[in-house]
């Protein structure tokens, strides 16, 4: 590519998007990648001997209730029809989440009917149990704060299903690429007018005449003139294990603030569709830490608190100055997207 009518920074999906979009009115787009790879942090690696798809930087289900985002991922994959489910290690007992009739009635030993579900609940002494066991330790070990920090008022803002619904997520379009993530990004920015450069971190000194799509931290942009706005980051062990199935199901949490970990990654059940790896004689399982972040660190959770809104105001705005910059996505935005939130705020950026 001689010429770029457009520069993408940042090659996860909202830049991707962004990409195929601009591809696709006729722009020549040069997309830019810090990492040696695309994807963001839905990168994946398929370990050769099992053929399991590990999910690099955690779990990620695609799941969405915005048809627009739907019909849009589903022009570059199929999807598996995988649907999640999330249990939880209270003490050596496991429960179903999220909060609902399947949970209650075995934490409590009793046998709720639908509509018995919202006054037992309203009963302090049991709201407080609920918190203390499943929300109060797993909190204090995801945002770094000491288990008498956590305001047990928060149990108050929880969903209450009065059900037996499993389903981790409401959103009834859901599942896993069936050829994996990485083909999905792929197959995104297999277009004539895109050209992908690996290894390539963007600068403001880049900037020429063309429009830039920067979704790279918006901090790490402006050189942290400001000071580095808060994250939490998170820490993975991944092991292969000589067991068929070491946990039976994807994502176990773990409650408790005295287990360093907060959950458990089985990554061979992403993919029930596939025999081979089902069967095979091993398992792929990755602990997850949370931590607080460091330069260096990868980003994952931006800590919202006064402080960190005054300064990505101070950020913004620094951004607003610079014609034709544009700036998105997670780590721009300082935002925790889900994926489809993702595409869909590409998907309204004006090109």
């Amino acid at each position: 590519m001689v010429r770029a009518d457009a520069i993408v920074a940042g090659a996860g999906f909202w830049g991707c998007t962004v990409a195929r979009r601009l591809a696709e009115a006729g722009r020549k787009v040069l997309v830019l990648e810090a990492r040696g790879a695309v994807g963001g942090n839905v990168r994946c690696e398929t370990d050769p001997e099992t053929g399991i798809e590990v999910h690099l930087y955690g779990s990620h289900i695609f799941h969405t209730h915005d048809m627009a985002v739907w019909n849009f991922i589903r022009r570059f994959t199929e999807f598996n029809g995988y649907q999640h489910k999330v249990l939880a290690n209270y003490k050596g007992k496991i429960y179903y989440l999220p909060l609902g009739l399947a949970l209650i009635n075995k934490f409590f030993s009793v046998e709720l009917k639908p509509g018995e579900v919202a006054d037992f609940m309203k009963d302090e002494r049991h709201s407080a149990a609920i918190f203390d066991a499943f929300f109060r330790g797993y909190t204090s070990k995801q945002w770094g704060k000491a288990p008498e920090e956590i305001d047990p008022s928060i149990i108050k803002r929880v969903p209450v299903r009065d059900n037996y619904d499993v389903n981790y997520f409401k959103d009834y379009l859901q599942g896993i690429p069936a050829d994996g993530y990485n083909a999905v990004f792929d197959r995104m920015l297999d277009h004539p007018n895109i050209e992908v450069k690996v290894n390539a971190p963007f600068a403001l000194s880049d900037m020429a005449d063309a429009p830039v799509y920067y979704s790279g931290p918006i901090d790490a942009l402006f050189n942290y003139k400001f000071g580095h706005l808060p994250w939490r980051t998170l820490r993975f062990e991944t092991e292969t294990l000589d067991v068929k199935d070491f946990q039976g199901t994807s994502v176990v949490n773990y409650t408790e603030a005295e287990i360093p970990y907060t959950r458990i990654h089985e990554f061979k059940h992403y993919h029930p569709e596939l025999a081979s790896v089902m069967s095979a004689p091993k398992t792929i399982v990755m602990r997850e830490y949370s931590a607080a972040w460091k330069p260096g660190d990868e980003p994952y959770y931006p800590v919202d608190c006064e402080e960190s809104r005054a300064l990505l105001e101070k950020y913004r705005e620094e951004a607003a100055k610079i014609p034709n910059l544009v700036v998105g996505g997670r780590l721009g935005g300082y935002k925790y997207f889900d994926m489809d939130q993702s595409i869909a705020a590409a998907l309204a950026v004006k090109i």
